[in-house]
């Protein structure tokens, strides 16, 4: 088995860092700063002496736990470059260029057969697996709004194609989606795949009535039947090895075969079980991916994850991970509990966290892969791809290497 984990060149990090002081929509100046503060002091690569040693056989556990801290320590400063879900920051605004509006509005007039003009468009902050626009247009006389979702390089595995058939099978469900408008599936117009969507009206609420909503939507969800998106019939354990096979498969395609993650992954085979039947999952549930409004209600948003599951990934997911901004995981867990009546023992929280911690792993290392080809290099893809991801690897690791 090779093992990973080499540093992105030099010199890739180096023309990053000018180009993103150069252009505020690839990440903020204290960004960059923490990314120099990575580069200047991370030293020497460490894999080829590693390499060696695990050549030559009896490389332990242990062994590679050691090495995955030294690597947590070298990469901390980036951590200090990653937005996270944070709601509360405020992103520069950038006008998207009048090139690419041009672009867009002449695919839009010909997908469309009328003539269509976009006035204005303005890079979305926050994401990550897509570059989002909100864009003005103008068609017959009129104006309306829409956002615009395109891939980043393959950002997270996920693809544009997959999205919009999950969006648009809920869409026909009744679930509130937003309701897809037009796809380019292609890359030819904008670069990359992309489709665009109405844009939803709503804010982002972490009040008790806006999180106990965010948990009804999700139940809601998981009781949308799985067959609109996966009618083969699986069972439910069937489903929940596919999933861990294919989040390995995934980052395969960014990454010799990382011996951490394969340990994981043949661990969640032998402990992970089902917990019900499977359900749609949405794969990032939580505050931030949910839009509330007087009128429409609540809307979810931010599908590129959505795929047929267990339940419990959803929940652990919200509880553990990404819904500890706002209440502890026991808060989490007696709020599920009094409001959808999701409860599950201590072993299943912990093998599902294992799951969600293994996934992590696994999607993180394309932000690197994205990174290093470019053309787009942001601060965020950078720490997602190296730090963030061996945060998750040092989590899944202390599950599985117990």
């Amino acid at each position: 088995m090779t093992p990973v984990e080499p540093f992105v060149a030099d010199a890739v990090i180096e023309a990053a860092i000018a180009a993103g002081l150069a252009d505020p929509s690839l990440g903020s100046a204290a960004q960059w700063a923490a990314v120099r503060q990575y580069l200047d002091g991370r030293g020497d690569d460490p894999w080829p002496d590693r390499s060696a040693r695990m050549a030559v056989g009896g490389t332990s556990l242990a062994d590679l736990q050691s090495w995955l801290a030294e690597d947590v320590a070298v990469a901390a400063p980036l951590m200090g470059a990653f937005t996270s879900h944070d709601t509360s920051i405020d992103h520069a605004d950038v006008i998207v260029d009048e090139r690419e509006r041009a672009q867009l509005g002449a695919w839009l007039t010909q997908v469309s057969g009328r003539p269509c003009d976009v006035v204005s468009a303005t890079v979305i902050g926050g994401g990550f697996s897509r570059r989002m626009w909100r864009a003005t247009v103008r068609q017959g006389g009129a104006d309306r709004r829409v956002i615009v979702r395109i891939e980043q390089g393959g950002m997270f595995g996920t693809d544009t194609v997959t999205e919009v058939r999950s969006m648009r099978a809920l869409h026909a469900a009744g679930y509130s989606v937003p309701a897809v408008e037009a796809v380019e599936e292609t890359g030819d117009v904008l670069g990359e795949p992309f489709f665009v969507m109405e844009e939803v009206p709503g804010v982002v609420r972490l009040d008790d009535q806006g999180l106990d909503d965010i948990i009804r939507s999700v139940a809601d969800l998981h009781s949308v039947p799985a067959s609109i998106l996966d009618a083969s019939g699986h069972s439910a354990q069937d489903v929940v090895a596919a999933n861990i096979e294919g989040w390995r498969e995934m980052y395969r395609r960014h990454a010799p075969e990382i011996p951490l993650i394969e340990h994981g992954a043949t661990w969640l085979h032998e402990h992970l079980e089902a917990t019900g039947p499977s359900v749609i999952v949405h794969g990032d549930a939580g505050p931030g991916n949910a839009l509330f409004d007087p009128e429409r209600g609540l809307t979810t948003i931010d599908w590129e994850f959505a795929h047929v599951g267990d339940a419990a990934e959803d929940w652990a997911y919200l509880a553990l991970i990404r819904g500890r901004r706002t209440m502890d995981a026991d808060a989490w867990k007696r709020r599920l509990a009094e409001v959808a009546g999701v409860s599950y023992t201590d072993e299943q929280w912990r093998m599902w966290l294992a799951y969600n911690h293994f996934r992590g792993a696994c999607v993180n290392l394309s932000a690197r892969t994205v990174f290093e080809r470019g053309p787009r290099r942001t601060a965020d893809q950078l720490a997602i791809g190296v730090a963030v991801h061996l945060r998750f690897l040092t989590q899944l690791t202390e599950i599985t290497c117990a």
